[in-house]
């Protein structure tokens, strides 16, 4: 009886019913009830490591050998070693983002658990060369040891990305008996994202 009463009104109301667009017609009342499709899907979270520069040393020139050393902020130290002209010397750096999943508006604490392995002894003819005593300028985090698991929390985070950058320091030692090269050695950040409070 409400469907014959509803489309009585529908024939009133449509001088085209009897037409060729009576189907036009009566989609229109019907529209407001077939309002409907699949929800958007929200973005995924998502977690990027990215290095930016290299824990570089420069040119150095030795006798039998010695240490540099470069800390976070840039400056450096020497033993026994002697740099050459302005050859740049320079932190690793790097930044650690987490995206959050679209359509999340609150503030969020973000941890982040991060490691360096070993690097190797480096050996070329008449030199070999060691990386140690890594320091760093994240905030809780002064010294980091290889092997060792750091975590570290951002304070709370309101943007859709929330990302830190920091900087890794370290020292160089040489031991020489002749002629020179090229010391060249992978540094190897391993992170992850482990938990996200909010």
């Amino acid at each position: 009886m409400l469907v014959q009463r509803a489309l009585r009104r529908l024939r009133n109301r449509c001088p085209q019913w009897r037409g060729p667009t009576s189907t036009i017609c009566a989609l229109a009342l019907a529209t407001p009830l077939l309002i409907a499709g699949p929800a958007r899907a929200a973005t995924p979270a998502s977690f990027v490591a990215t290095a930016i520069q290299p824990l570089a040393f420069g040119t150095l020139v030795t006798a039998s050998g010695g240490s540099r050393t470069v800390s976070p902020d840039g400056s450096t130290s020497s033993n026994g070693v002697f740099p050459l002209g302005d050859s740049a010397s320079t932190p690793a750096e790097f930044t650690l983002t987490y995206t959050r999943p679209s359509g999340t508006f609150l503030s969020v604490l973000v941890t982040f658990q991060f490691s360096l392995p070993s690097p190797p002894t480096v050996n070329i003819p008449g030199i070999q060369g060691n990386l140690s005593s890594f320091t760093t300028d994240l905030p809780g985090v002064a010294t980091l040891q290889p092997g060792q698991t750091v975590s570290y929390v951002m304070p709370a985070c309101v943007s859709a990305t929330c990302s830190v950058t920091f900087h890794i320091g370290g020292t160089l030692t040489i031991t020489r008996s002749s002629g020179g090269g090229n010391l060249t050695f992978p540094l190897t950040l391993l992170s992850t994202v482990t938990t996200v409070l909010g």
